[in-house]
């Protein structure tokens, strides 16, 4: 509108004279003001202006003859239509006289301006309108109304609009438009500065014949034109700054949305998100307290409520009981919308309900009262609610209820994931925990287990751990990772642990567990990388027998603080390697070992290198130190610092010495060898307190010997062990035949000695060594057991 106006006053001025200034400005109106394609919207534009009879053309002056009934005066004032641009429907030069001040209405758009500039009729008549500062406005007609009607509907005329001004001489001008789109008020109002530029360009021209262009008039319109552009750039400066505060402030309502929003919807800790939200929604709508009431189902499925506080102390609250679905609460109970009170005691709901009436004494005062709803948008389930509170009334505002809005939105999202994630991860660490194994108890060893699932994602991992016991007082250590996560990996791990478990049983050596396993893992269907380490103590020599299919190294801490690596790269994956190797090291009362997934040493910010060397500086400082529930629970938070991405295993065993006791004596190849075993063998219960067992622990002592010496040429090693509860006679051996259960006829006397080892022991066995073998068998004997003679 500026740039149109400075266009007009500029075109208007270096026009030779007024009639071309009138015709200048008509055009340059008409090509200006376009639609959204570009399409002119004026239909038609004229410019009206009243003169004195004497300074009319001639053909003018014979219409006026023509309409008086007698000769008018050189001062009688003329309606002139000096210049039309668009559908004009009458062309031509028209003057209508206007002898008295009755004749004024007669010309509508001309009385509607002398209304707007507050003039008398009778001045516009008399050539005496004040000419001076500030004479020119703009009126507005939003329905077309007077003028020619059946031109206005031919032309789909909808608004009309008219300014114009004082002139020279008490003279008026008059600029009509008619516009085919509605012109707003407000557009309206830009016009002033049209208005004050067009009258200060026409006044560059003489306006009498005879007359000069008047510089006094011409130079207070170019003041009036400065001082309306200063006026339309004050008042449009304000409503652009209004605009764009209230720009910034949605701005900054989105911001806060966006942030409040983001963190919440990246929480997924439950308790911690609604107290994020509570305090969140409280500080934007800056109410003097929050609350935040939700419901949640249990696992026996009742549902209960729960509360957060903001803004003051939970104990503001403690004494009252949980809010019921009054006549104010049920809106948001039942999620029917948010409720806004500038006084909500002044509400018609507001103290129908017994036994208080209103708020409980006690209560903190509130007058102002917001409360939205927090809807689930997966399930539509009301979730909880929001309820914001101000002693003063008054204080929320539409804003404040945006705000609380947008935040419950974000808050029902987090709440859906939240409860989603806890469903999803409490299901996967009960089946992953239904997994894992009962760790026995066994003699002279403290064995802890933990399994942590990852404290990111909700699918169960594929780590395992397992403790076997095995013939002998020997026990078999298993850990091992299947790659991947779901349920995929789960099945995985179950079949893989129930077939070490399985193997281990068979009493077969670590090496041939692992090749068997391998095999089986080869066809299992989902199974891509499996590792697995597998130990056995055998507690008559304290050592252990390790082989690994590519997983991570047990370490060995040994009672001297003595750091090692056991199993350290001794073969490939579960279905991928062949054969596996074994390793033999002592294990020693005083000495701990660990076996670890790699969750507990590796994360992104550390190597595995780097983290196992931690995790043997963290054994070796917490070694004999602690409790060893509280010794591994102190090595996980040393090693991950309370949070980890992957799954963590552990295994942690420390030998202690206790009432186990060994004794071992070596065979030779005669026959009076059973005899000097059986005497081996009394003296030594003898010495234990063991005579209770003696003639059973005899008789399979001198058959498992007997046995050794007549079928092999060098029947190895008598051993004893019994570690509080059992008795356990093995014969090692270089034989490569396993004795064998055969029945025996009524009337022989040949192949009773397992028939009698069967009956007198709990159980009995072989297993193979790398050089021959072992038969074993095993007597409850628990300690302290001594037969009176």
């Amino acid at each position: 509108m500026v740039e149109v106006a400075a266009a007009l006053r500029a075109a208007a001025e270096r026009a030779p004279g007024f009639v071309p200034a009138a015709e200048a400005v008509v055009r340059l109106l008409r090509e200006n003001f376009v639609d959204e394609r570009g399409e002119q919207v004026l239909r038609l534009v004229r410019l009206f202006a009243t003169r004195r009879f004497a300074d009319l053309a001639e053909d003018a002056r014979r219409d006026v003859l023509e309409a008086l009934p007698g000769p008018p005066g050189d001062d009688l004032r003329c309606l002139t239509l000096e210049a039309t641009a668009g559908d004009d429907p009458a062309p031509g030069h028209r003057v209508v006289p206007l002898p008295s001040a009755d004749a004024v209405p007669v010309a509508p758009m001309i009385s509607t301006l002398v209304a707007e500039l507050g003039v008398r009729p009778e001045d516009v008549v008399a050539g005496g309108v004040d000419g001076g500062q500030g004479r020119f406005g703009v009126f507005h007609v939003p329905a077309a109304a007077g003028g020619d009607r059946a031109f206005l509907a031919e032309k789909g005329i909808a608004s009309v609009l008219g300014f114009g001004g004082v002139l020279p001489n008490g003279d008026l001008f008059c600029v009509v438009l008619s516009s085919r789109v509605p012109i707003p008020a407000e557009a309206a109002e830009l016009f002033r500065a049209v208005a004050v530029s067009v009258r200060a360009g026409l006044l560059a021209h003489p306006w009498s014949a005879a007359g000069e262009a008047g510089l006094a008039a011409q130079r207070d319109a170019l003041r009036e034109h400065l001082e309306v552009l200063e006026d339309v750039a004050r008042t449009q400066a304000a409503e652009l700054e209004g605009a764009l505060q209230d720009t910034r402030a949605e701005a900054e309502l989105v911001d806060v949305l966006q942030v409040v929003g983001q963190r919440l919807t990246a929480q997924l800790d439950l308790d911690a998100l609604v107290q994020d939200a509570t305090d969140a929604a409280t500080k934007a709508t800056a109410a003097s307290f929050g609350a935040f009431f939700y419901n949640l189902v249990d696992q026996y499925g009742e549902s209960y409520t729960l509360y957060t506080i903001s803004g003051v102390p939970r104990e503001a609250f403690a004494a009252f009981p949980m809010p019921r679905n009054t006549a104010v609460f049920e809106p948001t109970f039942k999620g029917v919308g948010t409720v806004r009170s500038d006084d909500i005691t002044a509400d018609p709901r507001y103290g129908l309900s017994e036994p208080y009436r209103g708020m409980p004494p006690g209560h903190l005062p509130v007058r102002s009262y917001l409360a939205v709803p927090v809807i689930s948008p997966s399930s539509q389930e009301v979730l909880g609610g929001f309820f914001f509170g101000h002693a003063e009334p008054g204080r929320f505002t539409a804003r404040h209820q945006q705000l609380a809005e947008g935040i419950a939105g974000y808050a029902a999202i987090a709440l859906d994931n939240a409860r989603l994630f806890a469903r999803q991860r409490t299901m996967a660490t009960e089946l992953a925990r239904s997994m894992l194994p009962t760790v026995p108890e066994v003699p002279d060893l403290e064995i802890t287990s933990r399994y942590l699932p990852a404290a990111t994602g909700s699918e169960v991992g594929g780590d395992w751990f397992d403790v076997v016991e095995l013939p002998g007082g020997r026990t078999a250590f298993v850990i091992g990772d299947v790659v991947g996560r779901g349920v995929t990996a789960a099945a995985v791990m179950g079949q893989i642990r129930t077939a070490v478990r399985s193997y281990a049983l068979l009493d077969l050596p670590p090496a041939d567990v692992l090749a068997h396993v391998s095999n089986l893992a080869d066809s299992t269907p989902g199974a891509t990388f499996i590792t697995c380490l597998y130990a056995v103590h055998d507690p008559v020599e304290n050592t252990l027998t390790c082989a690994n299919a590519g997983h991570l190294p047990a370490v060995l801490i040994l009672p001297d603080g003595t750091a090692r690596q056991v199993g350290a790269g001794l073969g490939m994956p579960l279905g991928v390697g062949e054969v596996f190797r074994q390793e033999h090291t002592p294990f020693p009362p005083g000495a701990s070992l660990a076996l670890y997934t790699d969750g507990l040493v590796e994360n992104r910010h550390r190597d595995l290198t780097t983290g196992i060397d931690a995790l043997v500086e963290g054994l070796r400082a917490l070694a004999g130190h602690l409790a060893p529930e509280d010794a591994c629970d102190e090595l996980i938070h040393r090693l991950t610092g309370g949070r980890h991405d992957d799954d963590v295993a552990l295994l942690h065993v420390r030998h202690v010495a206790g009432h186990r006791r060994v004794a071992t004596m070596p065979l030779e190849a005669h026959p009076g060898v059973p005899a000097l075993a059986r005497a081996f063998v009394a003296e030594r219960l003898e010495e234990w307190e063991l005579t209770d067992v003696l003639d059973a622990a005899l008789t399979v002592t001198s058959e498992l010997v007997t046995n050794a010496v007549k079928h092999t040429e060098d029947p190895g090693t008598l051993r004893l062990h019994h570690d509080g509860g059992r008795l356990t006679v093995d014969v090692v051996d270089r034989g490569v035949d396993r004795p064998r259960l055969f029945e025996a006829h009524p009337e022989g006397e040949g192949r009773r000695g397992l028939h009698l080892v069967n009956a007198l022991a709990a159980r009995w066995g072989t297993r193979s060594t790398l050089d021959g073998k072992v038969v074993w068998a095993e007597i409850p004997a628990p300690a302290g057991r001594v037969r009176c003679p």
